[in-house]
Order: C-alpha cells, then structure tokens, then sequence
C-alpha cells in the first residue's frame, strides 16, 4: 500500500497506478470448488479461455495454448505456458510466451479464488505488458477489453457444469508436451 498504512483513506494498492498490469474481479455465485473444478478442466478450458494442449493443474507442467492470431501485437497465438501455482480451490497461476514472436515477452496471468457470502470472487491479474513497445501496447489494450468476455464465458460454463453424480466434470487430459 501507498501512503500512510494507518490512515486507510489515502490508502491506495500498488496495483492501481500500474497500468502494465490487467486486475479485474468477478463474483461467481457458485463455491470456490465449482469454481475451480471448471477454472482448471481442459474441455471447459477451450470453451472460455484457449484450446490447451497438454495442461495439467499441477507446478511445473509445460503446456501449450493455441489461439487465434493478433498480427498487429505481434501474437502468433501459438504460446508455450508453465503452471506456476494451482493451489485447489485457491490460485492458479500461468506463464506464457509466444513461440513465433520476435520479442521475448513473457506475461503471467493469476486467477485467485476468495470464498464470499453467496459465492465466489475471482481476481484477475495479467501482467508482463512492456509500454514502451508498441506491440505489448495493443497486446494488453486488446486484452483488457477481452478479459471481461473471456470471465463471462467461464461463468457461463460454471453455471452449465453438471451438478450432482456427474460431479465434478470429468475432463479429458491430453499429455502432450508444451
């Protein structure tokens, strides 16, 4: 926090000036484990985010997602990830880099789950975004306005998950390398 700590007015967190960083909330009105059992599934997964390639939620799994590419942010949509956290019910946090760009950009986008009255609040944080490049610039200009959607997809796949003796969704798991 910014500013006196014991005066909370002028309080501000340090990600609020920081604007090569994406931080959005979402509220789920379903419980953290719902949450996460979709947050995590490859089939929900290519449904709301991007068509993973041999993701697992486990530290240290290489993977790959394929997407659509962004010629103009210098983004093939061909990207090599790694988990870097998958905490059940609690965090998943992934890095990515384009294997076909010329720019050694790497980005890590975090999904942390707080249990709240009624539901689940979801915080986003997508960071990696270099200003001072003009492709990193249209790259998180384009995903900031996307992530709303791409949050609204995986609440409509939350609400659409099987409910009881088809719970949790049973997810293919393809184990190819990233």
């Amino acid at each position: 926090m910014k500013g006196n700590p014991t005066n909370l007015e002028s309080a501000v967190p340090d990600d609020a000036n920081d604007i090569a960083t994406i931080l959005l909330d979402q509220f789920y009105r379903h419980p953290p484990e719902r949450v996460w059992a979709v947050l995590v599934c490859p089939d929900a997964m290519e449904e709301w985010l991007m068509d993973p390639i041999g993701f697992r939620p486990e530290v240290g799994t290489r993977f790959r997602f394929s997407a659509f590419p962004i010629p103009m942010a210098d983004f093939s949509g061909a990207l090599s990830c790694e988990v870097l956290a998958a905490t059940p019910n609690r965090v998943l946090s992934i890095r990515w880099w384009d294997m076909k760009s010329s720019r050694q950009t790497v980005w890590t986008v975090t999904w942390t789950l707080q249990e709240v009255p009624g539901g689940t609040m979801v915080t986003l944080r997508h960071e990696g975004f270099d200003l001072d490049d003009a492709a990193s610039r249209v790259y998180r200009t384009i995903s900031e306005r996307g992530w709303p959607g791409t949050l609204g997809r995986l609440g409509r796949c939350i609400d659409d998950a099987p409910a009881g003796d088809d719970w949790p969704p049973r997810c293919l798991v393809t184990d190819v390398s990233a």
